[in-house]
């Protein structure tokens, strides 16, 4: 461990401070650090090379960010949960004097989870290429109004519902927008899609999982201002006729580990408010 990155929320004091006080300590404990601000991704993409670790300081969407910069150089993220949830989080702010030496000595192992691309394609002509760690959504915009989709698993169509939108989900993105829209918690070391239609006209559609090795289509068949929304981040407006097309990631997001393996299973219950003892 040569070079730590420090990630923080700018718009936080307190992200600010904490991204101060782990560079003094790990100055002393003669690890080099860079720290940049969560919005300033230039600044990030041509630091990850030589950073060994990223620590970010924020809450998921601060990590969320990091991931879709620092995956391809597979750089491994320790999220501080400084947010409200920290679903993607593994310690707390009051913990960092004790994780910050195991991390120096290698108490740690690194998770890999699956990672979602897709790209969106008009007549043909690629609009826009793009990874995300939770989810892509193709839904209505501004317009109060549903829209009509048709969905098809490699080439085979399995049905064309109305609704407000669906959602694709990987297993991390599966406890996110996927399971506000009543669709499955996946384990995150499952390799599958899950497709969640967002208020389906009459009902009729349900959450579809597949193998993440299948390619899933999302075609606009009706729908006015439209959007293409990839991890709650990047908007993209679509047209009819447009084409979603999404399938597992060549690259993986890195988490480092504090716990033991199998941590997830008490860690989103406790999260989720549903855990039935302390």
């Amino acid at each position: 461990m040569q070079t730590i990155g420090l990630l923080y929320h700018s718009g936080r004091a307190d992200c600010v401070g904490m991204a101060e006080r782990i560079e003094t300590v790990l100055r002393e404990l003669r690890i080099d650090a860079w720290r940049g601000a969560a919005d300033d991704e230039p600044a990030l993409r041509q630091a990850a090379s030589s950073l060994d670790l990223l620590i970010t300081l924020g809450g998921d969407g601060t990590i969320v960010r990091a991931i879709r910069v620092v995956a391809q150089e597979r750089v491994p993220i320790l999220g501080v949960n400084m947010g409200r949830l920290g679903f993607l989080a593994e310690v707390e702010p009051t913990e960092m004097d004790q994780v910050l030496p195991a991390l120096v000595e290698g108490r740690y192992f690194v998770e890999e989870r699956m990672m979602l691309r897709t790209d969106l394609y008009r007549e043909g002509e690629l609009l826009l290429s793009a990874e995300a760690i939770n989810d892509v959504v193709m839904a209505r915009g501004r317009a109060s109004r549903t829209v009509r989709i048709s969905v098809d698993v490699d080439d085979h169509h399995v049905f064309s519902p109305t609704c407000d939108g669906l959602i694709v989900a990987t297993p991390t993105g599966s406890t996110a927008y996927c399971l506000a829209a009543g669709g499955p918690i996946v384990a995150p070391d499952l390799h599958s899609l899950t497709m969640v239609p967002i208020a389906a006209h009459l009902g009729i559609a349900h959450a579809l999982v597949i193998p993440a090795h299948r390619r899933l289509d999302l075609t606009l068949l009706k729908g006015p201002e439209a959007m293409v929304t990839v991890d709650g981040q990047l908007d993209v407006p679509v047209l009819p006729g447009d084409c979603l097309r999404s399938s597992a990631s060549d690259n993986v997001a890195r988490f480092v580990r504090m716990s033991e393996n199998g941590y997830f299973y008490e860690t989103v219950l406790r999260r989720l408010g549903w855990a039935d003892r302390p």
